[in-house]
């Protein structure tokens, strides 16, 4: 088994409580998708997401990234240019008010049977352990069909956006058995049906 790569600056603090974690895909979903993404300066965050992220954390959810980065094992880039542009995106999201527990990051190719290629759950397994998080109360966004099933995978559920590769996913949804729980036009709409459920749920149980 291959140990998942992680580049990990914000972890939370170890606490006997397992919290639920809102699981998010990097490139396409947080920031505009360049194409195997190698330097800083390329990297541009979509408009508008701190408010949705900002809520969802207040309601007691930690934010992880995950990302599949298979630049690396295709020599497209290397290790060192995508902790680089990892740091600067982190730093970027702090400036906008957005706190992230964690952010992780599979190396390989599609052909290296790896742990931690999403769909795959490594990466989830490894941070609910990192970070205590509680998976069946977890949700995963992101722009491909991929991201969602990696959602179900993990033991949560899974929301696919339309940005980055997202509308060219919508006919591979058709493929699959699992469907997502919702598709949402961007982060931002699928968060808001993430704490739509949590209202929801709140208001059966009262």
């Amino acid at each position: 088994m291959t140990k998942t790569k992680k580049y990990n600056k914000h972890n939370s603090k170890v606490s006997s409580s397992l919290s639920p974690a809102l699981f998010l895909d990097r490139d396409g979903t947080i920031n505009y998708d360049k194409n195997y993404l190698c330097c800083e300066k390329d990297l541009k965050i979509y408009k508008n997401i701190e408010k949705s992220l900002i809520k969802i954390r207040k309601l007691g959810f930690k934010i992880v990234i995950v990302t599949n980065q298979s630049g690396i094992a295709r020599k497209y880039f290397t290790l060192a240019q995508l902790k680089k542009v990892n740091a600067k995106l982190l730093k970027m999201l702090k400036e906008r008010g957005i706190k992230i527990d964690g952010l992780y990051y599979c190396p390989h190719g599609p052909d290296d049977n790896c742990d931690c290629r999403k769909p795959k759950p490594g990466m989830a397994y490894q941070a609910a352990k990192d970070l205590n998080i509680d998976l069946k109360k977890s949700y995963m966004i992101g722009d491909s069909v991929r991201d969602y099933i990696f959602g179900y995978k993990f033991g949560g559920k899974g929301i696919m956006v339309l940005t980055g590769h997202g509308k060219k996913q919508l006919a591979k949804i058709k493929e699959e058995k699992q469907k997502p729980l919702a598709v949402a036009r961007n982060l931002s709409q699928a968060v808001n049906v993430v704490i739509r459920q949590l209202k929801t749920a709140m208001y059966n149980v009262q």
